[in-house]
């Protein structure tokens, strides 16, 4: 029984491998059962046995993105750091997770764009599964630099909100980027990692020394 029961684990976790790739690539409207058999090796009778339907693939798929999407930010900020040093660790840990998966903000976008409740709801109930304390860690880390004295007032809701989009913007719109920047210098290879340190230095620098209360006149 223990070595059937690890069979039909690994089994369904050959389904989700190649049912992630297919979702990924396609959403819920451009995925079809059969390419998800076809990836996985198995047929089509035998997938429906395990998920039933394209729509539970889809959800436990969607889960899994948003849960290790979220864990990883989670992880990359922590409250016993300066608020400077836990904004460049988060920056550095979004950008990773984003180059180390390149489809998934696109993905994300799409499909909350128009997945509609099912993805509201997928979304709601990851982020309460894993009991998410970022926005109170950064509520915390701001509030300790505010009455530090060292930045101004700032909504932390608002500020992550805003950091977010800063960092995954790139990855969802990568291709457009590139293009005005081609267009700006023609003829000049795009770096891309070059590009990538760069802005995430970039959104540091906006963003810190946005709310940071200057030391004296020169600004500094």
């Amino acid at each position: 029984m223990e070595g059937s029961e690890r069979g039909e684990i690994s089994k369904e976790e050959q389904i989700l491998n190649a049912a992630a790739e297919v979702i990924v690539e396609k959403g819920l409207a451009g995925t079809r059962m059969q390419e998800i058999a076809d990836r996985a090796g198995i047929n089509k009778t035998l997938l429906h046995y395990y998920f039933r339907s394209k729509e539970n693939i889809y959800r436990t798929i969607v889960e899994r993105v948003f849960s290790r999407f979220f864990s990883q930010i989670e992880a990359a900020m922590t409250s016993d750091s300066s608020f400077p040093v836990a904004l460049k660790r988060f920056i550095d840990g979004i950008f990773s997770v984003m180059a180390a998966n390149p489809r998934v903000p696109l993905f994300m976008m799409q499909e909350l764009s128009q997945g509609g409740k099912t993805v509201q709801d997928i979304l709601t109930t990851t982020l309460g599964r894993n009991r998410m304390t970022l926005p109170q860690r950064l509520f915390a880390l701001i509030k300790r630099e505010q009455e530090a004295g060292h930045i101004g007032p700032v909504n932390p809701l608002q500020f992550m909100v805003t950091l977010l989009g800063s960092c995954i913007y790139y990855f969802a719109a990568e291709p457009v980027v590139v293009a005005v920047i081609q267009s700006i210098h023609p003829g000049i290879a795009f770096d891309r990692q070059q590009f990538i340190a760069e802005r995430k230095e970039e959104i540091f620098n906006v963003l810190y020394y946005g709310i940071k209360i200057r030391d004296d006149a020169n600004g500094r």
